[in-house]
């Protein structure tokens, strides 16, 4: 597993293991105190009895109240944490059942379901269950690592259509989503990118800026990468919903989550740009919009916006509101970050894990009212502005529903401000795809039902409803037959 060169080789290697253990026999057994595999036996058995007997009926009457995320706690990390590859066979087995029904429903041309009612149905079920996102964090060069995570998802078809990016994590959400399906695949080719972002300036612009950073290499790097497109274009082209998270420069202003729906004019590389500004070593930036004639233009001119990973990093609140969001695949490399989570799923809750997690939310809230302390005793606003950043870092939360982690060694820490070699390049994205792996196969149990779902969301909205056909159609009247002796 730890020489596989690819996600074929790792899987098998993953199965021979779970073999040699013998934990083959454990995802046999349906049993388990980590969900309630009675409930889902019993919602298995109905779903495969109603569509055998083709009672759709009943069926769909089932599945319209029947359907949640994480019903019997399907999702719980512990299920996925035992087995080198998988989990228990009902898990896998439940969802396929539901998204084969579904399907199987979409497809169905029966009276009293035609598409108006299949339209409303799926619409319906859809916006219950929720929908997964893929969240990329702030990191600088570490980001990197974000670019083999979206190749391993790409590769196994997994890659959620809700993206969400913050400074570094910002620029990966939008190479993909400026850039339509088939054009992907030059993301995964290290060769086609260009990653010298980082540029020192000279030591008088140092001190008359106030930053440590050239921002016209940053945004010579963000050109080469990203297309020139406004939100709305992007969703248009990649059919993809990426936002990017930025903070505000100054005061008054709450942080921003700027997509298609909230700002469809803004400018995606100007966004990237301002998400990716990191305060002391870049600075702020002004938003650049369309105007109704499609030029571009300053955005709200006397606003400036900074690295969004400050107040932002993973915007879980407004991804929920704007896009049913409720199932969170995390990416995280922000440097302060990685030190304090967990590598792996947990397993059987112990008592030195719960005295490590006690121990560090107690440090973090201390730290946290340390902060705010300080943020109103201290009179230089220099200091209140960095112990306001400080603070905002620090009441953050990090994690999602499934965390992908690069390793934290010093060799990554000496390249999170430096221009990476190819040899860096490939090695940062190779180590993102097999931090990945062993997270697919719970991410494709997962998602299964929701993915089911915008299949079948997608295919009914292009049927012809008959009612409205019938209607644009041209009368024919019947021809007048001669009256006797005419």
């Amino acid at each position: 597993m730890r020489h596989a060169s690819d996600y074929a080789a790792w899987r098998q290697a993953a199965l021979d293991l779970d073999r040699l253990e013998g934990l083959e026999t454990w995802k046999q057994d349906d049993a388990s105190d980590d969900y309630d595999w009675q409930l889902i036996s019993e919602r298995l058995r109905l779903i495969r009895d109603l569509s055998r007997r083709r009672d759709h009926a009943r069926l769909r009457h089932h599945l319209r109240q029947g359907l949640h995320w994480n019903l019997g706690n399907l999702g719980n990390p512990r299920l996925y944490g035992r087995a080198h590859f998988g989990t228990k066979r009902l898990v896998g087995e439940y969802v396929e059942a539901v998204a084969a029904a579904l399907r199987d429903l979409a497809e169905l041309d029966e009276p009293g379901w035609d598409a108006a009612a299949k339209r409303v149905f799926f619409a319906e079920i859809a916006k219950a269950f929720g929908r997964s996102s893929l969240m990329l964090s702030g990191g600088a060069t570490l980001g990197l690592f974000h670019v083999g995570v979206v190749k391993a998802l790409y590769r196994e078809d997994l890659l959620p259509q809700v993206i969400s990016g913050s400074s570094a994590g910002a620029i990966v959400a939008a190479v993909v989503g400026t850039r339509a399906p088939g054009e992907i695949e030059q993301l995964l080719d290290p060769e086609s990118a260009y990653y010298h972002f980082w540029k020192l300036l000279p030591w008088r612009e140092i001190w008359r800026r106030r930053v440590l950073m050239d921002q016209t290499q940053v945004e010579t790097a963000i050109a080469a990468n990203v297309h020139d497109l406004s939100f709305e274009q992007a969703y248009r082209i990649s059919g993809r919903i990426i936002n990017v998270t930025v903070s505000p420069a100054g005061r008054n202003q709450p942080p921003r989550l700027l997509n298609y729906l909230t700002f469809p004019y803004l400018m995606v590389r100007e966004a990237v740009l301002a998400s990716a500004a990191v305060p002391f070593l870049f600075e702020p930036v002004r938003l650049a919009s369309r105007d109704v004639r499609g030029r571009r233009v300053p955005y709200m001119p006397s606003l400036r916006w900074t690295d969004g990973s400050l107040k932002s990093d993973l915007p879980i609140l407004r991804l929920r509101r704007l896009h049913n969001v409720n199932h969170f695949v995390v990416s995280q490399t922000n440097p302060h970050v990685l030190p304090f989570l967990a590598r792996r799923a947990p397993d059987k809750p112990t008592l030195l894990g719960g005295l490590r997690e006690y121990l560090s939310s107690t440090l973090a809230a201390q730290a946290r009212s340390l902060m705010r302390l300080g943020r109103s005793s201290l009179p230089v606003a220099a200091l209140e502005r960095g112990l306001e950043i400080a603070s905002d870092i620090l009441e953050q939360n990090y994690r999602g529903n499934i965390n992908i982690l690069p390793d934290v060694t010093l060799w990554r820490y000496i390249n999170v401000t430096r221009n990476p070699r190819m040899e860096t390049v490939r090695r940062f994205i190779l180590e993102g795809e097999r931090a990945t792996w062993p997270r697919l196969e719970m991410i494709r149990i997962h998602t299964t039902i929701s993915r089911a779902l915008a299949e079948c969301v997608q295919r009914v909205g292009s049927m012809p409803d008959i009612k409205r056909r019938a209607a644009a159609e041209p009368v024919r009247r019947r021809p007048r037959v001669a009256a006797a002796g005419g």
